[in-house]
């Protein structure tokens, strides 16, 4: 019985070659595209206009699926209030789990019955022989693995997706892409929030507008050296635009919300010995009851670093080996053993 499975086309070069190598495998290929927001680089009308052109050449259906609604809810109101709360959220992390995974692949099943849902991540899932527990591994191409960000992925989730290009490099997805003559093969890739059209410090204004509220800027001595425009266009790590004057480099090193100030210091303040993660989810593996050692990565692109991990209900304790550079509250914390991604959390403190 040939397997239907859903599609989720951005409009890039990524989706548009992995449809076509699920097509070669024999699978029944349904496009669809979740229109996110009104302006956006990713899931708007220019996108579906581009999905569409990649799939009237690759021959098969092509449907958009309205989730405006739970996208603004879930994603950019989320992303606007916990900048109004001095953290540094990761909106596409919510977005995979929230939407491109459940509320996409959710219509899909109900309107086109498609068993599975598949996209152009740079990721792999396998499961695992002895547990049968499904597993979150690295993409093969290092510089393109987006691992960090399906973090949120449950075993539900996992089991219904599929990632062709997670054992590819890019350059083979460009190559296939411009022997199909796809327009899209040149296509840059997006590196920005998808909604935040401009920058975000812009964005933040437009969405928040008299919710921010200026207040001081202090030493971590607590001495007053001036004042902010509001916690939302700040981020712990942040060197430029701070409007200070100083014998040395000042760099933000916490953000406080309750008194509404920016606390700023040398860049060796800014280095974390230590971080506790909240909401954390168990990929790869159960929730482990005592401590081991793993890697951490606490950006996207930042490399993953050697830690000690002590789980403590739904949070855990990360202990470096040596002390971090900005972990930014509201960035998440992600746990690897190799390749294989284990927990992931929201940083905390």
């Amino acid at each position: 019985m040939i397997q239907r499975i859903a599609v989720g086309l951005s409009g890039g070069v990524d989706s548009a070659v992995a449809a076509y190598l699920l097509q070669r495998e024999g699978y029944e290929v349904i496009g669809v595209t979740s229109l996110n927001y009104a302006e956006s680089r990713c899931c708007d009308m220019g996108s579906v206009l581009q999905a569409k052109a990649v799939s009237e050449r690759l021959g098969f259906p092509y449907h958009v699926i309205d989730v405006l609604r739970p996208f603004k809810h879930k994603v950019v109101d989320a992303f606007t209030e916990g900048y109004l709360k001095g953290l540094t959220p990761n909106p596409c992390t919510v977005c995979n789990a929230e939407i491109r995974f459940e509320e996409l692949f959710d219509e899909a099943e109900w309107r086109f019955g498609v068993t599975a849902i598949a996209t152009g991540h740079y990721a792999r899932v396998q499961p695992d022989p002895e547990t049968g527990r499904y597993q979150l591994l690295r993409g093969v191409d290092a510089t393109k693995d987006q691992s960090y960000m399906l973090y949120r992925l449950d075993q539900r989730q996992l089991a219904r997706v599929r990632f062709p290009l997670g054992g590819m490099r890019k350059s083979e997805t460009r190559a296939i892409a411009e022997e199909l003559g796809l327009a899209v093969a040149k296509q840059a890739d997006s590196q920005d929030v998808c909604f935040v059209m401009g920058d975000t410090v812009g964005f933040l204004k437009r969405e928040l507008g008299d919710r921010l509220s200026p207040g001081p800027i202090v030493d971590v001595s607590g001495r007053r050296l001036g004042e902010h425009e509001g916690l939302a266009y700040y981020t712990v790590g942040q060197r430029k635009g701070l409007g200070l004057t100083s014998r040395y480099p000042l760099y933000v090193v916490r953000l406080e919300e309750p008194s509404n100030t920016v606390v700023v210091g040398p860049k060796e303040a800014v280095f974390a010995p230590s971080l506790v993660a909240r909401e954390v989810n168990w990929v790869s593996r159960e929730r482990s009851s005592e401590s081991f050692r793993a890697e951490v990565q606490i950006r996207y692109k930042t490399p993953p670093a050697w830690a000690t991990i002590t789980p403590e209900g739904d949070r855990m304790e990360v202990a470096f080996d040596e002390p971090q550079f900005a972990a930014s509250p509201g960035q998440v914390a992600a746990v690897y053993e190799g390749e294989l991604l284990i927990a992931g959390g929201v940083i905390d403190r």
